[in-house]
């Protein structure tokens, strides 16, 4: 089996999985849960959660019941913005190419930020609520990488 690079960054993907947590805790959620509940280094998840914090998406209360809260409604956290607001300011558009690997790659990322575009956090919900669980022995990752951003 080849291990291919994924698309998307840690720090988005475990942004994701951040949002679905707070989303499906009506009282808020502690991050210390979270990250042991993914076995997720929680240095590393204190860090997505103030990304998340910064673009206006969570807030968190402290204290013995508090805990992390989503400060806007699942439909209205779009994934390619949060993409977007995790990895900073979109490349440059590099001059058009004649090449035809360059522009198949183009038209593929142009594919995934309009599915990313038109998803949001409530979609990423509803399929939460029909998807199966891992197989068993399916890949988990177990150590969080070092800081990525995007």
């Amino acid at each position: 089996m080849v291990c291919a690079q994924p698309l998307f960054s840690a720090t988005f993907r475990y942004a994701l999985v951040c949002l679905l947590e707070i989303a499906s805790s009506e009282a808020g959620i502690n991050g210390a849960d979270i990250a042991r509940r993914h076995a997720i280094s929680p240095t590393y998840l204190a860090n997505v959660l103030s990304d998340l914090k910064r673009l206006g998406l969570v807030k968190s209360q402290k204290g013995r019941r508090g805990g992390y809260q989503l400060q806007r409604s699942p439909a209205e956290i779009n994934l390619r913005l949060l993409h977007q607001g995790l990895a900073g300011s979109p490349p440059s558009k590099a001059l058009s190419s004649d090449n035809p690997a360059l522009r198949w790659l183009d038209g593929l990322e142009q594919r995934w930020l309009i599915d990313l575009e038109q998803a949001n956090l409530l979609d990423l919900q509803r399929f939460a609520a029909v998807a199966p669980e891992p197989a068993e022995g399916a890949i988990t990752p177990a150590k969080s990488p070092s800081r990525g951003r995007g």
